[in-house]
């Protein structure tokens, strides 16, 4: 339930940005954060755990976790390949420039340049996805689970650090990967996996 209200409520407050209501601000936001790490050594730190976010790890993860218990795994993929399809559809709809496209002043700092929509961010999507159903499948160790979720906190960030997105689409995307979670964990439990 908790991931059901976590989810929903990043979700909502992540569509804020169709009512303007940080239009002002969320570049402010981006160009503060990227000034803070542009000249930094941990912009390669941000750079190198990007991958972790992306398509390509999650799809391993998923092969891992159907080796591991195929009804878990295949549940999982469903779930996940439900979300990126309504990713997608957001992502079409609302048609959100890129920071460093709208914005000169904001640099794009991530290794590839992104070729779709900003909002939601579905690298977010994808790593607070993981961060929560893995640790689950595995048998929720307390220790493993701050880790996954200090990841995707990192990776999240890199987001807004790489000049890629705003806060408002890593908020949705997170939103929309915890609420993801809940529903796997949920169908886990509905279907007597766990």
């Amino acid at each position: 339930m908790i991931y059901y209200i976590l989810g929903l409520t990043l979700i909502v407050i992540g569509c804020s940005h169709f009512l303007g209501v940080a239009d002002r601000v969320e570049p402010e936001i981006v160009l503060y954060v990227q000034n803070k790490f542009k000249n930094n050594p941990l912009l390669v730190f941000f750079k190198e755990i990007w991958f972790f976010g992306r398509t390509s790890f999650t799809l391993i993860m998923l092969i891992f976790l159907t080796c591991f218990d195929w009804k878990m795994g295949s549940v999982a993929s469903g779930v996940f390949f439900v979300a990126v399809g309504i990713e997608h559809f957001v992502k079409k709809l609302s048609n959100r420039e890129r920071p460093y496209i709208s914005h000169p002043a904001i640099v794009m700092l991530q290794p590839l340049e992104p070729t779709d929509s900003s909002f939601p961010s579905g690298d977010s999507l994808r790593i607070w996805y993981l961060a929560l159903i893995v640790p689950a499948a595995l048998g929720d160790s307390t220790l493993f689970l701050t880790t996954a979720i200090s990841l995707a906190i990192l990776v999240t960030l890199g987001r807004i650090v790489m000049g890629v997105h705003y806060f408002t689409d890593t908020l949705a995307g997170a939103g929309l990967g915890i609420l993801s979670a809940g529903t796997t964990i949920w169908f886990w439990i509905q279907m007597n996996i766990f």
